[in-house]
């Protein structure tokens, strides 16, 4: 099989950052066909990181509301 070297260039879908110093030429596992490996964007991890704390604070802010009023129904 004849080699082909390429040059890609890999972006974030969501927000557009560049990837290519989070990518890897690959094989596949099974067939050992060429596959690349790309890395989470840094940026977009955090984002998802930053929203999961805001809606757990969110969350644990109403449980402690519904908890206080119930003690105070039990008065």
């Amino acid at each position: 099989m004849p080699l082909i070297d390429v040059e890609i260039e890999v972006y974030c879908d969501k927000c557009g950052a560049g990837l290519c110093g989070q990518t890897t030429a690959v094989n596949t596992h099974n067939r050992h066909a060429p596959s690349f490996r790309v890395q989470p964007c840094e940026r977009c991890l955090e984002a998802a990181a930053d929203g999961g704390y805001e809606r757990g604070f969110k969350d644990g802010e109403q449980e402690a509301q519904s908890r206080i009023a119930e003690c105070g129904k039990e008065e």
